[in-house]
């Protein structure tokens, strides 16, 4: 008998669960399902405006530049207009995974979001687009053991994806720690303990 490969036991289960779940419509009114998932990953439209900030702040550096040349005022506007535009940041889903204690070990009840993260990269809108899955932790415990454990969460999931058919170079791993809370005002809080799937461009 063949040994099973990376994935183990344990996963090939929540694989199977996966897949079953897949095959369901997930009924509305669902916290998650693929169709929410693929809305919350896809890129914008390659033209779309990005959203504008009201406050922008001028300089001048001297008398010349308080009262631009009617030449130079085109030139001005289009700058301005970029400077306005603030970094929109790439589109992103947390999910609320499940692990075993201190450990990278998915467990099996992960399957049904884990098979409609599949389903929606496998879809037609998501199809030619890659993604970063991150771990994130809490501030509990060491931060060096929490970044660690972060990266081994996020590589776990990203295993589990290619597992489903996901092709491995459409997905990288990173390990955030507890870098970037979800609630910054309790850095112990259970949803700082997330698996953030962010769409790269």
């Amino acid at each position: 008998m063949t040994a099973l490969p990376r994935v183990g036991i344990v996963h090939a289960v929540a694989a199977l669960l996966a897949l079953l779940a897949w095959t369901r419509v997930v009924a509305a009114g669902a916290e998650l399902d693929t169709r929410t998932i693929i809305e919350a990953l896809r890129l914008p439209a390659a033209g779309a405006e990005a959203p504008r900030t009201r406050n922008l702040a001028v300089v001048a550096r001297g008398p010349a530049d308080l009262l631009p040349s009617a030449a130079a005022a085109p030139a001005l506007a289009e700058a301005t207009q970029e400077a306005e535009r603030p970094a929109v940041p790439p589109p992103s889903l947390s999910l609320a995974l499940t692990f075993a204690s201190n450990s990278a070990e998915l467990r099996p009840e992960n399957g049904r979001v884990l098979g409609q993260l599949v389903a929606a990269m496998l879809s037609p809108e998501l199809r030619g687009q890659r993604f970063l899955i991150e771990g994130h932790s809490d501030a509990r415990g060491v931060a060096v053991a929490n970044q660690r454990l972060s990266l081994e969460r996020a590589e776990e999931v990203r295993q589990y994806l290619v597992a489903l058919g996901v092709p491995a170079g459409r997905l990288r791993a990173a390990g955030r720690g507890a870098q970037m809370p979800a609630n910054p005002a309790d850095p112990a809080a259970a949803e700082n303990r997330r698996v953030r799937v962010v769409a790269l461009p």
